[in-house]
């Protein structure tokens, strides 16, 4: 394995150890890579350029695997889409600090094949299942974008979120209620 890929690969192991992206030092990154930090900073320049790296790697795995789930499984395309959401924004209480980094950068440093950018095409996939050729691509890509968006703010902003409506995001029956009335909303079923 290249340095490179040792690096981000410790600094993900890291991640999923603490949760609190603020605690990972360079020399722990260093020491479990067993580089030194000089490679770091050779690689990277900056711990933040490191750890946005580590968190596309990580979270961009996840997303490749997220559909696979539900391939086989005999539910209608729309129960897909909400068990897939559920299961996404399940991932985001439980990841803070990872989703935060990941949902941060994709704002700031948008590209094509940023995590939001491969959530929205799962999205589109689904909501093509769901709607077939009654929607046209970009009123699709619309919606996805509408369901993307409204997720990720709500995440972000959880605590105002739960001041305004009383909606607790870390709840799980919670929030598996709120991810159903966002589909309901999106399907015009509410």
């Amino acid at each position: 394995m290249e340095t490179k890929d040792k690096i981000i690969m410790a600094t993900i192991d890291l991640i999923k150890e603490k949760q609190d992206i603020k605690k990972i030092t360079m020399r722990r990154i260093a020491k479990k890579a067993d580089v030194a930090v000089s490679m770091i900073n050779y690689h990277f320049q900056t711990k933040e350029n490191l750890i946005n790296k580590a968190v596309q790697k990580f979270i961009g795995t996840i997303i490749s695997n997220a559909g696979k789930q539900y391939q086989d499984v005999d539910i209608s395309p729309e129960e897909k889409m909400r068990l897939g959401l559920k299961r996404a924004a399940k991932f985001l209480a439980n990841n803070p600090g990872i989703a935060r980094v990941s949902i941060l950068n994709d704002l700031k440093n948008g590209s094509i094949n940023d995590n939001s950018s491969q959530v929205l095409e799962s999205i589109v996939k689904q909501l093509k299942e769901v709607y077939g050729d009654k929607k046209d691509g970009v009123d699709l890509k619309i919606m996805a974008q509408q369901q993307l968006a409204t997720v990720q703010v709500i995440f972000l902003r959880t605590s105002i979120f739960k001041e305004q409506t009383g909606i607790n995001y870390y709840d799980d029956q919670q929030r598996d209620e709120l991810m159903d009335r966002i589909v309901d909303n999106m399907l015009g079923k509410s």
